[in-house]
């Protein structure tokens, strides 16, 4: 097995969650990491010996040791730094979403794939046991076609934020909602909402077109002290339910049940009833979503191809928050993506 090295740029909210795991990754030297603030850097370093640290990129892309490059940074600064590792001949890791806009995600995901190089976009949640098993059972067939989705991310927002709610808590849904239809998106409609502030949208409702008459609706808000993780699937012979708030029992799958109102001739003849049918609760294995999205990349770089979240979903992804805020600035207009 041959080992990986790795060069991390960025340790702030989610680099040490990834310095962590990359670390612990059998195979996997993380030799490099670099941040523009002293204290992060001497910190990374007292607990993990032998970590060579650094304010300039360049250090770590000019390294002839380093086979890929983990960017985690803000995300206005993912295209440059991505591009760089890459035109270095360096496989890309970068934190979602991979970049604000679909001109330069377009451009990281050619460069990527012209060069043959691996990218991985860290949408984690297409790793989490509860959504492989959401896309388990829709490829089994079981439910039947896939209607439509509804998902929600909900809790309070930061203090000073730089970003529509759209590019901060949309990713994840977005990713999740892209990964269960398993379709281009075709079209976009949103609606913003502003209520504190003037300048950005603080919650948003926005509906995705996919193939199929296939719908997924995302809500976002940061206009709640209720902390709100949902996904609803609905299809012709069931629905699923996937609550990450919920401790236990994060996923609910539902037959359709019985509805006796359709086939009964008077109410004489048999008693009136609808309501659900089985409810299925599958346990969820123990796994660690980042540990598994890192071991894809990792794997995904020895095998020379692209990860589960790779260039097309990482491009996807921007290309439907981009077209969410263009839609909400519309007031609701739709837009098409080709």
């Amino acid at each position: 097995m041959k080992r990986i090295t790795i060069g991390q740029v960025g340790c702030g909210y989610w680099g040490p969650n990834l310095l962590r795991v990359f670390h612990e990754l059998p195979g996997v030297r993380v030799k490099w990491l670099c941040d523009l603030k002293p204290g992060r850097l001497d910190w990374a370093r007292e607990r993990w010996h032998g970590l060579r640290v650094t304010g300039e990129c360049r250090d770590i892309v000019g390294d002839p040791e380093v086979d890929a490059v983990v960017v985690a940074t803000e995300v206005v600064t993912h295209a440059d730094l991505a591009a760089a590792a890459l035109k270095g001949g360096k496989h890309v890791f970068v934190e979602k979403p991979l970049t604000n806009s679909s001109r330069t995600a377009r451009d990281l995901a050619d460069l990527a794939l012209s060069r043959g190089l691996t990218m991985a976009v860290g949408h984690v949640f297409l790793h989490h046991p509860a959504v492989r098993i959401l896309k388990a059972e829709l490829l089994s067939g079981r439910l039947g076609r896939l209607c439509y989705l509804d998902l929600a991310r909900v809790n309070p927002g930061p203090p000073a934020p730089k970003h529509n709610v759209v590019w901060d808590m949309a990713p994840h849904d977005v990713a999740i909602a892209l990964h269960l239809a398993g379709g281009p998106p075709r079209a976009v409609r949103s609606t913003g909402v502003r209520c504190l502030r003037r300048d950005i949208d603080e919650a948003a409702f926005f509906e995705v077109d996919f193939p199929g008459r296939v719908v997924g609706r995302v809500h976002v808000s940061w206009l709640s002290s209720r902390r709100i993780r949902r996904v609803e699937v609905y299809a012709r012979r069931g629905a699923m339910f996937y609550d990450d708030v919920e401790p236990f029992e994060k996923v609910r799958i539902v037959s359709p049940g019985e509805d006796t109102r359709v086939s009964a001739r008077s109410a004489e003849s048999k008693t009136l009833y609808y309501g659900a049918g089985d409810i299925h609760i599958p346990a969820l294995p123990p796994d660690e979503p980042l540990r598994r999205e890192c071991q894809d990349f990792i794997d995904s770089v020895r095998a020379g191809r692209q990860p589960l979240s790779g260039p097309g979903m990482g491009v996807a992804v921007v290309r439907v928050l981009e077209a969410a805020c263009l839609s909400a600035e519309r007031g609701g207009k739709e837009v098409k993506l080709s």
